[in-house]
């Protein structure tokens, strides 16, 4: 309800948007694996498949203001990361013996996840204009929204429920990441505020090298 009331009334949606999808692949993806290691980056995996259904989904509803049926299934069934991610977890689940020839350059492939990651994050950052972004409020109650109530919440939440383990810790870490990339990229397509767009991500970002180590720590003494 808190997003509801973010913004302007023409740039209300990107702002929705912004609180809602995290950057969970750039961020996320790189945190998980140093933490968790390859099963935990399977968890973040099945995590991400359903987080892209709904990103293409209700995002993608959210920001263009129509979608037909016809367009969301066809959202998702071109969207690469969903088959990549439902083959992976299928080849996991029937122990499927990948051959060396396959399966090395793969790994090879998916080892530069973190780098890259790091080198796009550092290019929205220094294409930024700091002063500007400051000055604007509605980038405030974003950083409020994505970056303290989201993860609190999902925190309590988890705590309420007792859910507990290495599945947990994935699930709330990655619901504490920064503002997803392709907010900016909607920004662009759609005709929303493209200064307020990247300087949400850019800001969530700064504020998340902080935010998530102490929801790292936080998550290893209380879980």
């Amino acid at each position: 309800m808190l997003t509801l009331r973010i913004g302007k009334e023409k740039n209300t949606p990107i702002l929705r948007f912004a609180c809602i999808f995290s950057n969970v692949a750039y961020m996320g993806f790189p945190l998980i694996q140093a933490l968790f290691g390859a099963e935990g980056l399977l968890y973040a995996s099945a995590y991400v498949t359903v987080f892209n259904i709904l990103l293409w989904t209700v995002g993608y509803a959210m920001v263009s203001g129509k979608v037909r049926p016809g367009e969301v299934l066809h959202s998702i069934l071109t969207t690469p990361v969903l088959w990549s991610v439902l083959l992976g977890l299928t080849l996991y689940l029937c122990r499927v013996n990948v051959p060396e020839l396959i399966r090395q350059p793969l790994q090879l492939v998916g080892n530069m996840n973190t780098p890259l990651s790091m080198i796009i994050t550092g290019m929205l950052i220094a294409g930024s204009k700091p002063e500007k972004l400051l000055g604007n409020r509605e980038i405030y109650r974003i950083i409020l929204i994505r970056m303290l109530f989201i993860p609190l919440v999902s925190f309590l939440l988890f705590r309420l429920l007792n859910v507990q383990g290495m599945v947990a810790e994935v699930v709330l870490l990655l619901e504490a990441c920064p503002c997803a990339a392709i907010t900016s990229v909607f920004a662009v397509q759609f005709g929303y505020d493209e200064d307020l767009a990247a300087g949400s991500v850019v800001i969530t970002t700064f504020i998340s090298i902080v935010v998530l180590p102490l929801c790292a720590m936080a998550l290893t003494i209380m879980m």
